[in-house]
């Protein structure tokens, strides 16, 4: 199930934040946790660290969310109680249980979980954090039970560990990282241009489909290749095979709902 869900990411590799909530849902699934968290951050633990968007999934409303953002963008990651156990110039991956970070009765008397956690309506969790081979770059996974619900137990660490692990090698190859631009930033009319050139149309034949001059489709395929840092057709295909999105016969998370191309 663990290596399923790798692949299910995969398929939804070329969105960044599509292949993270796929990830999430199944994980909180497989893992019987009510909340997931999955971030991006670059140059972690060299006391400037930047962050790269998260994306979060399971909150019981928009308050509770709402409150946790909140501590998020007001307590940098460098200042939290976790910090100094989860960063090692070693580590390439580390993986802790709340009690392996706080012990129990420590973490109840905390003003992290009274103030925090409680709050929102969350207790026991499991981190994993995971240096990427490239670019200064952080992946994180942070996974939460409800209060009242058993604590997460060796087989659920071992379980997040691999997953994490797995997928940290394939980010920045058939997974998208953080860094990279993002095909949903593209308005809708330039993803239906991107959408006819991967199904190998000419500009002209473009035009032809939308009903737009030539010299339109032409400023939206230069602003394609603006969003994706590429000089030619050749390069675009390239990166978007590269970054997984024109996967056999669908690219339909890239394009939006409903689209369906043929990629030859």
């Amino acid at each position: 199930m663990a290596f399923r869900l790798v692949g299910e990411c995969r398929d939804e590799g070329a969105d960044v934040v599509a292949w993270q909530s796929r990830l999430l849902s199944g994980l909180c699934t497989m893992l019987r946790a009510q909340v997931g968290i999955s971030g991006n951050m670059r140059n972690f633990g060299e006391g400037d660290a930047q962050s790269l968007g998260s994306v979060r999934l399971g909150w019981p409303d928009e308050q509770a969310e709402k409150l946790w953002l909140e501590y998020a963008l007001n307590v940098p990651v460098e200042r939290t109680p976790e910090y100094p156990a989860l960063i090692g110039k070693h580590d390439r991956l580390v993986t802790r249980t709340r009690d392996q970070l706080w012990g129990r009765e420590a973490w109840y008397r905390s003003q992290t979980y009274n103030e925090r956690h409680r709050r929102v309506g969350i207790d026991d969790y499991v981190i994993s954090i995971q240096r990427l081979p490239f670019g200064g770059l952080w992946h994180s996974l942070w996974i939460h039970r409800a209060i009242g619900e058993d604590p997460f137990n060796r087989r659920d660490w071992w379980i997040l560990r691999c997953v994490h692990e797995e997928i940290g090698r394939q980010i920045g190859s058939s997974l998208a990282s953080a860094a990279e631009p993002k095909p949903s930033a593209l308005t809708p009319r330039q993803r239906d241009v991107l959408g006819a050139l991967l199904e190998g149309l000419s500009e002209k034949e473009i035009a032809a489909r939308l009903g737009v001059g030539r010299a339109t489709v032409h400023e939206h395929v230069l602003a394609a290749y603006r969003h994706f840092k590429v000089g030619s057709r050749a390069e675009l295909m390239a990166f978007l095979y590269w970054a997984g999105a024109a996967k056999v016969g669908r690219v339909e998370r890239l394009l939006g709902p409903g689209r369906v191309v043929n990629v030859q």
